[in-house]
């Protein structure tokens, strides 16, 4: 189940570009934020925007737009090294047009989310920041009027760039409560999370390629027996991130989260079942709650472990990781060559671990197993579930003096093939080359730029495919980039409000984030007594009461006409 996909190109370990666990599973992260949730400090001018104002205004702008402007901007992540070249070319081109220069700013994403809120809460001035559904942060700084409202950008003749790369069905599908806060960044509605297998290694144990989870754990298995000093499934604090979870497809009275990342409801996954005729809450449960908590939800997610069944699957599988994937020095001083298998990364990845593992060993290859359902594997249409809303985003701070030179540096970029190509992949030629109409080929300099697309460049429209694939991984890229492989998730467009429990979520979240670690990677061998155990302790903090908000919210919503 997904939003659009959180992520692009990411191995929980350490060779790849964004890492979604190595930014060691985002959740962790979120602590930062939640330890500052309770004393976020107000606006400090009276000008800006008061919190829950709705960000409705004129916004700011330039004196004038031919005179030189400086845009700052704030990504998280690793500095691409030739970053400098990019923004040369970009500014040099534009200099008779946009005369407008850039400075990128990148964090580590722990000190990326501090800066953030500790700007946003003391009003410096930011021109245009990352910010998602899945770093919990985006609702919350919304709620506090921290972001610009754009809808005025968007459908706009003035902004024909914007207006072709993000048609009205694609903004739609994103707004918040009505309208335009962010820029969505997604080049497919779903980045399958796959395991990335050593091909090399399976083809010497006399295996065919893996098509089931009887194949993956055949495999893995021989890898023990063949090659024991080898880790069949390497991963990090994400686990086998997608293992074992349940789907709601074909029910309209459930919406699921399994794991925490799932979460629609402020960070805490509640699971909410909803009347057959999807006009009544029925009930909202979590992990570690008494079974009597699931007994009203449709069959077959009324009871406890058909929802969580999945943490006795990465118990079981615990015997293939690494010994302590908690641990960041274990994961840097990890040998490539000596894992079997990456097992947390998304076809996206593919082609760059290939690259990273064939530098130190030419005669090896990876090649794809698919995670989710059997059906996903097959590649069948509407088998992913989406809200259609994109889970990475730009927003523009109501501290920016420049958004409308921000939207006309955004217009540029996503008004060309060209233009697009140089931030999304670099120079052509250098860092790539074409391959046909929407495709292209990685070169040997393209380790000196890679650029996190999921902040600032995805897009469905202008996004090349990597043609430096094998055949199935370009063929479930293809399959994920296809509308009708997709199914719409209840509540999509429920949105929830954090602020009514933004004490007692700033007091489980972090309690609840430590247990997940855990539970994802496998750690706890009496899983479900040890999240029973935790559950109590969630439900001192104020868990109860998160939940009584949620049903409300979600119970309005659906009163409103939601669906």
């Amino acid at each position: 189940m997904t939003g659009i996909q959180k992520y692009k190109g990411g191995s929980s370990m350490k060779s790849n570009g964004f890492k979604p666990a190595r930014w060691s599973f985002w959740i962790i992260s979120l602590t930062l934020f939640l330890s500052a949730c309770s004393s976020f400090s107000r606006h400090k001018n009276e000008e800006r925007p008061q919190p829950n104002a709705g960000l409705i205004g004129t916004p700011t702008k330039a004196a004038d737009p031919t005179e030189p402007v400086v845009l700052k901007l704030m990504l998280f992540g690793d500095r691409p090294h030739d970053m400098d070249k990019i923004i040369q070319r970009f500014e040099q081109e534009t200099k008779n047009t946009l005369n407008t220069s850039l400075e990128f700013e990148f964090s580590p994403y722990l000190e990326y989310e501090k800066k953030m809120l500790l700007r946003m809460s003391t009003g410096e001035s930011v021109d245009l920041m990352f910010d998602a559904p899945w770093t919990k942060n985006l609702f919350n700084n919304l709620s506090m009027g921290y972001y610009q409202q754009l809808d005025e950008y968007f459908n706009n003749d003035h902004y024909p760039g914007l207006k072709k790369a993000f048609p009205k069905e694609i903004m739609d599908a994103n707004r918040i409560n009505g309208h335009i806060y962010t820029i969505p960044l997604f080049d497919s509605y779903y980045d399958p999370p796959v395991i990335a297998i050593r091909k090399d290694i399976r083809e010497s144990l006399g295996m065919a390629p893996l098509k089931t989870m009887e194949d993956l754990t055949a495999y893995y298995d021989r890898v023990l027996e063949r090659y024991p000093e080898d880790i069949p499934a390497a991963i990090g604090s994400r686990g086998i991130f997608m293992l074992g979870l349940p789907e709601e497809k074909g029910h309209h009275d459930i919406r699921l989260a399994p794991i925490m990342s799932d979460s629609f409801t402020g960070g805490i996954p509640f699971n909410v079942a909803l009347s057959k005729d999807g006009k009544k809450v029925i009930g909202a449960a979590t992990i570690g709650d008494p079974d009597s908590e699931f007994a009203d939800f449709p069959v077959p997610f009324n009871s406890h472990d058909a929802i969580y069944g999945h943490f006795e699957s990465r118990v079981q599988f615990r015997k293939y990781n690494n010994p302590n994937p908690l641990s960041s020095e274990e994961e840097n001083a990890m040998d490539i060559k000596r894992e079997a298998s990456k097992a947390d990364t998304t076809i996206s990845g593919i082609a760059r671990l290939r690259q990273d593992l064939q530098r130190v060993d030419p005669e090896a290859d990876y090649e794809p197993f698919l995670l989710g359902s059997q059906s996903q594997r097959e590649m069948l249409p509407a088998s992913i579930g989406t809200t259609f809303r994109a889970n990475n985003s730009l927003v523009i701070p109501v501290t920016s003096k420049n958004t409308n030179r921000t939207m006309k540096f955004l217009d540029w970029l996503f008004s060309s093939q060209d233009h697009h190509d140089l931030f999304e992949l670099g120079i052509e030629g250098e860092h790539w080359v074409k391959d046909g109409a929407g495709g292209y080929k990685l070169t040997a300099e393209s380790y000196n730029y890679r650029f996190p697309g999921y902040e600032l460049t995805n897009n469905p429209i202008l996004s090349r495919i990597l043609a430096d694939n094998d055949p199935m991984t370009l063929a479930y890229t293809k399959w994920a980039r296809d509308k009708s492989s997709y199914y719409q998730l209840p509540l999509s467009g429920f949105v929830f409000n954090p602020a009514p429990v933004a004490t007692e979520i700033a007091k489980v979240k972090p309690v609840m984030l430590q247990a997940s670690d855990l539970l994802m990677t496998g750690m706890i061998d009496n899983w479900k007594e040890y999240a029973q155990e935790q559950n109590l302790k969630w439900r001192a903090l104020g868990l109860d009461t998160i939940r009584q908000e949620v049903i409300k919210q979600v119970q309005a919503y659906l009163n409103a006409g939601g669906k």
